[in-house]
């Protein structure tokens, strides 16, 4: 877990670097304004200090109309057409707050960029705690969360029946209805397991799982803001997560977890740019005993390590699932029915499924595809952040189901890289749920508009296109060669 008041992680608010002066005070500044190149950099006159804070509040608060618009609608599901066209307006307005500082940051004194993170942060805050008073309602997998919690609270192993099984009959509960899927055992990897216990817990009740994904939300962003530090990097950067309204309607709406494991894997780069390789493998445990998707990260970031590391995450992982093993098989049963069948928003998997007309053959391409991809950074000693965010990606783009709140996985990542194409990805995911739209409320079977998909990755591979052209494939930094604070000259 990241501390709060970690010194050299708060430094980064107020984009000081105690040995290097100002974050990115070194790096060379962007060329053209309108150029799609170096991002991270821009150059515009100096603007009246006193104003800064006055603009950033008007984006803000556009921002703040949106999620109030989302508050009135309330069941977000009953009212799907409107929501994805706020959740749009909210993207742009998102997109042009992170465009105006990324030109005006280089104008600003330090005490302007420092109380303009800290008002990003606290201003992202805001907006999710106002998303509290949005039930769950776009996805329902938050009932799925508290029924694991309260069976854990039972002292039952969530894993051994499904919800639908008569031997919990006596555990159901009106909210139990709305459990998707009730025929297949639970998912989730153990420590998510711990934290709906958590929840659960605290308080039953759906709100308790929304403050746990905002408080990952929260590691998320103090997490960022310290490897931005490090890299040199404008602290502004931490706007392309803290205020994107994916991210924030599947936190503090949807009450999705996937913050906390994209918080440990950010952890991970952390620890790892701090030269703390160990804190680093813990961190990266915990990613995978919270989602599965880290996992993509081991190879590449554990490959220069000594091979104990590989011993202790192994370790680490096996110990939390000892407590589960009388499940058996049961432990793998959701895997195996969502591996087997589920189909959702694919982008480059789209692709293999209609030259190959199967969906086992597509997927066997797939594997072997990100398999090829993977042998060739490792020939290649690839950076492992950079290698590890580029595997990131391209696993989520063959992945057959693309839910809209995976494609926030990578994103702080991409925030540092400034990939456009991403930011771009997440500005248009909410596309994704045009499906609900003249769909029965009270049914998981939909028809998926064919044209979301172009409309959702057709942009963004256009944006990659022109961004590989003029700068290369964007990336996070490197690690710096001796991975401490201030033992590294600045990234160019």
């Amino acid at each position: 877990m990241v501390e709060p008041h970690d010194k050299e992680a708060m430094q980064a608010i107020d984009g000081h670097d105690p040995e290097h002066g100002e974050v990115g005070a070194q790096q060379k500044e962007l060329g053209s304004a309108g150029d799609i190149g170096d991002l991270r950099h821009g150059s515009v006159p100096a603007a009246p200090a006193a104003s800064a804070i006055y603009k950033l509040l008007v984006w803000w608060s556009g921002l703040v109309g949106c999620v109030i618009l989302l508050a009135r609608v309330g069941n977000l599901r009953a009212n799907p057409r409107q929501v994805v066209i706020t959740l749009i307006v909210a993207g742009i307005i998102y997109a042009g707050s992170c465009a105006w500082l990324h030109l005006r940051w280089g104008a600003w004194p330090a005490d302007v960029q420092r109380k303009t993170v800290l008002a990003v942060c606290v201003g992202a805050i805001v907006l999710r705690l106002v998303l509290l008073a949005v039930p769950p309602s776009l996805s329902d997998d938050v009932y799925r969360f508290r029924w694991d919690g309260k069976l854990q609270a039972q002292g039952l192993n969530p894993y051994t029946e499904p919800p639908a099984s008569a031997y919990l009959e006596d555990l159901r509960d009106p909210l139990w209805e709305e459990i998707n899927y009730p025929t297949i055992r639970t998912i989730y990897p153990p420590l998510a397991q711990l934290l709906f216990t958590i929840a659960y817990r605290a308080y039953d009740g759906l709100i308790s799982y929304q403050i746990l994904a905002i408080l990952g939300d929260f590691i998320v962003m103090v997490a960022l803001l310290g490897c931005l530090r490090i890299w040199q990097l404008p602290a502004w950067l931490v706007t392309i997560y803290a205020w994107s309204p994916l991210a924030m309607i599947e936190s503090a709406s949807s009450a999705h977890f996937d913050s906390w494991a994209i918080a440990a894997v950010m952890l991970a780069v952390y620890s790892l740019l701090r030269g703390r390789p160990t804190a680093s493998t813990v961190a990266l445990a915990a990613g995978i005993l919270l989602k599965t998707w880290p996992l993509v990260f081991v190879p590449l970031l554990l490959r220069r390590r000594p091979r104990w590391h590989w011993l202790l995450l192994g370790g680490l992982v096996s110990v939390a699932y000892l407590p589960y093993l009388g499940a058996g098989l049961g432990l793998l049963h959701a895997w195996m029915e969502y591996t087997s069948r589920w189909l959702f928003n694919d982008a480059a998997f789209a692709i293999l499924r209609t030259i190959t007309g199967s969906l086992a053959v597509a997927k066997g391409l797939a594997a072997m595809i990100l398999l090829g991809f993977l042998h060739y950074l490792w020939r290649r000693d690839v950076d492992p952040v950079q290698g590890s965010y580029w595997l990131l990606v391209a696993t989520v783009l063959l992945t057959p189901a693309i839910q809209p709140w995976y494609l926030l996985w990578p994103l702080p990542l991409a925030a540092a890289a400034m990939d456009a194409g991403w930011i771009l990805v997440t500005v248009l995911a909410p596309l994704a749920y045009w499906i609900l739209v003249g769909a029965p409320t009270d049914s998981n079977l939909w028809v998926e508009p064919t044209w979301v998909r172009y409309v959702v990755y057709l942009p963004a591979l256009a944006v990659w296109v022109l961004q590989s052209a003029r700068t290369g494939s964007a990336a996070p930094p490197v690690v710096p060669e001796r991975s401490v604070v201030g033992s590294f000259e600045p990234v160019q």
